[in-house]
């Protein structure tokens, strides 16, 4: 049997760095299920019944901070992630984990201003460190504020391309158009040197509000990113506002075709977190978007691409995700068939209460 979990809870051990709630992601990593957050909590180990075993840094090979994203690398089965903390403004550090989840690599990069970095993006050479303009503001954290990042319009834009196993000073930085990125899907190269990353831009972040995401318009867009230039190129992919990109993740860092993403509402709407009632599949081959409407007052989440085998094709599998009744205050566990979009569910499993939208989920196998 598989798990498919979600990042909400509260631990029970010690609180550590005083920054301690994991509620953003659950990852699965060498037969171990770990809770994670961003910005300097430590990973908690849970069992297989989602219980809290304690915090642990991967058994103490962890010196500095962790994400809510790390990215497995399948053909190495290493995984990787850009990691920041609040009371370090100058750094950021590349964090690689064996295929038994123990620390190889913590580098730091030199930033300034101490921006907030959510998610990272690996190719088979880099690691992608998204460098954009939300920073500490010391403002938010004199009034109070538990997330202490703002819009800062002074601060570049840039993406910086890692060597894998190089130096944080052999970093490349490429500017970009002012954006803020959460979440990205896939990355890759391509054979004259370019990296190529599809994101979910959003105009701006923070610009407006102290409760949580405020941007006016978000899209999914490809950035080719030329380092012998040093440019980045914008192409909008789907311009209707969205968030959670997942893909089939047996083809991070290569090529690939589908791109699965939620549909939610333009202008103050986003700052409320509720979902549109959409879900897309991008279909980046063909150039075209489908979409699957759940219904009035019914809200996805974020679906997990789960395939039926190791050796199936990109889109042989199934789409798991929960979604939220608002009318009738109940949720359901959703199980569609990927092949087959916008078809009758491989199953749906109805659940009597409303489950709080939530973050990120992962199919974590037994």
């Amino acid at each position: 049997m598989g798990g498919y979990s979600w990042g909400f809870l509260t631990p029970g051990a010690p609180l550590t760095d005083g920054f301690d709630a994991p509620n953003t992601n659950v990852v699965g990593l060498a037969g171990r299920t770990f809770a994670i957050v961003e910005a300097g909590g430590k990973p908690v180990e849970l069992d297989d019944q989602l219980a809290t075993i304690a915090h642990n840094p991967f058994d103490g090979t962890l010196a500095g901070p962790y994400t809510a994203h790390p990215h497995h690398d399948p053909l190495t089965g290493e995984t990787h992630a850009i990691t920041y903390r609040g009371d370090e403004l100058n750094k950021v550090w590349h964090v690689v984990l064996d295929d038994k989840a123990q620390v190889i690599r913590e580098e730091a990069v030199a930033v300034s201003d101490g921006p907030s970095i959510h998610d990272c993006a690996i190719t088979e050479n880099y690691v992608l460190v998204f460098d954009l303009p939300v920073t500490f503001s010391i403002k938010s954290l004199l009034a109070g504020y538990r997330f202490p990042y703002a819009w800062n319009e002074a601060h570049p834009a840039r993406v910086g391309l890692l060597p894998r196993k190089g130096r944080g000073d052999e970093v490349v930085w490429v500017p970009v158009d002012p954006c803020y990125v959460f979440h990205p899907a896939n990355a890759f190269e391509t054979a004259d040197g370019k990296v190529v990353v599809d994101v979910v831009a959003h105009d701006t972040m923070f610009a407006r509000s102290t409760r949580g995401p405020d941007s006016e318009r978000s899209r999914m867009e490809r950035w080719t990113i030329d380092p012998a230039a040093g440019t980045t190129t914008r192409t909008v992919l789907h311009d209707h506002p969205q968030e959670f990109p997942r893909y089939d993740e047996r083809l991070t860092t290569r090529p690939y075709r589908y791109i699965y993403s939620v549909a939610i509402p333009g202008g103050d709407a986003v700052e409320m977190a509720i979902a549109d009632t959409r879900l897309f599949r991008h279909d980046l081959e063909r150039g075209v978007t489908e979409a699957r409407d759940f219904g009035p007052g019914r809200h996805p989440g974020e679906f997990v691409f789960v395939p039926r085998s190791a050796a199936g094709a990109e889109d042989d599998g199934w789409l798991i995700g929960l979604v939220v009744d608002m009318t009738n205050e109940t949720s359901e566990l959703v199980i569609l068939n990927a092949d087959d979009f916008t078809g009758a569910p491989q199953a749906v499993i109805h659940l009597p209460h409303r489950i709080p939208p939530g973050f990120h989920g992962n199919w974590v196998a037994d």
